[in-house]
């Protein structure tokens, strides 16, 4: 469904972007390595959903969350499951259709790009050589080993270093943790459907979005109605 704010002037000049659920599909590698970490330590078995839940938060929350630990224990989880995801299970990830022709457009139209994910910093790095991102970005901002950086921090960190204004800069995301940070800040926001946050139009609209994209050739043309040219 393709739903914007007719009548809006676009001149943004910088698109952040989120990783899991908005650039790539990286469900199968952290479920692998949430797996492991969960035979490791004994933990009782999750149910799907439950697993699911992982993808896209920082995954000490999810521990947290799921198993009723504290900080220190959390941290501990997450200790191994990044040693198992650094070894291999990082790049097992699929990017989303007609993603690749998204970014061509934008890098055509002069954009300045950046990434601002939850995953650690090197990992963002690392998955943005692998997949080919590094050519078309900027910038790349991950979260820290520790999770002391919100979201709204590392989009923050985003948008300076874009050099642009709130009303030139537009986030692109599909969870609550974008949508939320993007309205704190004061920029624009597109929220997908197609990740693993949200799961209908009702959960963006609440982040008061100006796209709420199905597919990533819904976001293709709404920045070809952008009035930014090269």
């Amino acid at each position: 469904m393709f739903i914007y704010k007719k009548g809006k002037k676009l001149k943004y000049k910088a698109v952040i972007f989120d990783i899991d659920g908005t650039l790539l599909d990286g469900k199968e590698g952290i479920l692998s390595s949430v797996a492991s970490t969960i035979k490791y330590y004994n933990l009782k078995k999750l149910t799907d959903s439950e697993l699911l839940s992982f993808v896209g938060p920082p995954i000490q929350n999810s521990f947290m969350k799921l198993y009723g630990v504290d900080k220190i224990t959390a941290q501990k989880y997450a200790d191994y499951f990044r040693l198992k995801y650094a070894n291999g299970d990082v790049f097992r990830a699929k990017v989303y259709d007609e993603i690749y022709k998204l970014l061509e457009l934008l890098k055509q139209k002069e954009y300045i790009l950046s990434v601002a994910t939850y995953k650690r910093q090197d990992y963002a790095a690392d998955l943005a050589k692998h997949f080919n991102f590094d050519k078309y970005f900027d910038f790349i901002f991950g979260a820290d080993n520790d999770n002391k950086l919100t979201k709204k921090d590392i989009i923050e960190i985003a948008i300076k270093s874009c050099n642009c204004k709130s009303n030139e800069t537009i986030m692109i995301g599909d969870s609550c943790h974008d949508g939320q940070a993007a309205n704190e800040l004061g920029i624009d926001f597109i929220g997908v459907t197609y990740g693993f946050g949200f799961k209908n139009k009702d959960d963006v609209l609440q982040y008061n979005p100006v796209l709420i994209a199905q597919n990533v050739n819904e976001i293709i043309e709404f920045f070809k109605l952008n009035n930014k040219q090269i």
